[in-house]
C-alpha cells in the first residue's frame, strides 16, 4: 500500500505539494523530505501534530526529546514512529511545524490509501506553487549583524558605505 499524502499551506495559498510514501515510513524520513523539498534550514525542535477532523492536536511527534513534557503525555520521536502508527485512513490530519519559533506549519491530509501500489522510499510526486517562507525576517536566522554589509542605495542606484562604526 501507498500514501498519497497533500502538503498545503494557509500562508501560501498557491503552494500544494504531493508525497507518496509507504506506510512503513518513518516521520522522520517525511520531515527530511519536506525540508529537502521545500529548502528549509534544520532549525530544532520540528514537530508533527496528529490532529482530529477539526484540526484539534491528538498527538505531537517531536524531532528531538523535548525538555519538558507533561507527566500525562505520551513522548513520540519522528526516528521512532512510522506513519502508519497514526496514519489511519482517509482524510487524516496532521500538521506539521517548521519553524517553531513562530510556530509556522505545512498542513497535511491523507488523500488516499492506494492498494496494490509500493514505493520503497518516500518522494514528492507533484508540486505547485512556491512553499512558504521559513523566517520573516532576517533576525530569525541569527546571523550576526557584522556581516551585513553597512550600505544604503542612492537615487542614481549606487551603494554607499554607511559605516560609521556603530551597529
Amino acid at each position: 500500500m501507498t500514501y498519497r499524502i497533500l502538503i498545503f499551506s494557509e500562508e501560501e495559498e498557491n503552494f500544494v505539494m504531493e508525497v507518496m510514501a509507504s506506510p512503513s515510513t518513518t516521520f522522520h524520513e517525511l520531515h527530511t523530505l519536506i525540508m529537502d523539498a521545500c529548502e528549509y534550514t534544520e532549525t530544532g525542535n520540528h514537530q508533527f501534530l496528529i490532529c482530529n477532523e477539526a484540526w484539534k492536536v491528538k498527538e505531537k511527534i517531536h524531532l528531538h526529546n523535548p525538555q519538558s513534557v507533561a507527566y500525562d503525555e505520551d513522548l513520540f520521536l519522528m526516528d521512532e514512529v512510522r506513519l502508519e502508527e497514526f496514519i489511519e485512513e482517509e482524510g487524516q490530519h496532521i500538521a506539521y511545524i517548521y519553524e517553531t519559533d513562530s510556530r509556522k506549519k505545512l498542513l497535511l491530509e491523507l488523500v488516499e490509501n492506494i492498494f496494490g501500489k509500493k514505493t520503497d522510499k518516500a518522494h514528492v510526486s507533484r508540486r505547485k506553487g512556491t512553499a512558504p517562507v521559513q523566517f520573516d525576517d532576517i533576525e530569525e536566522l541569527s546571523i550576526p549583524t557584522t556581516i551585513i554589509p553597512n550600505t544604503v542605495e542612492t537615487d542614481d542606484n549606487e551603494t554607499e558605505d554607511t559605516d560609521d562604526g556603530d551597529l
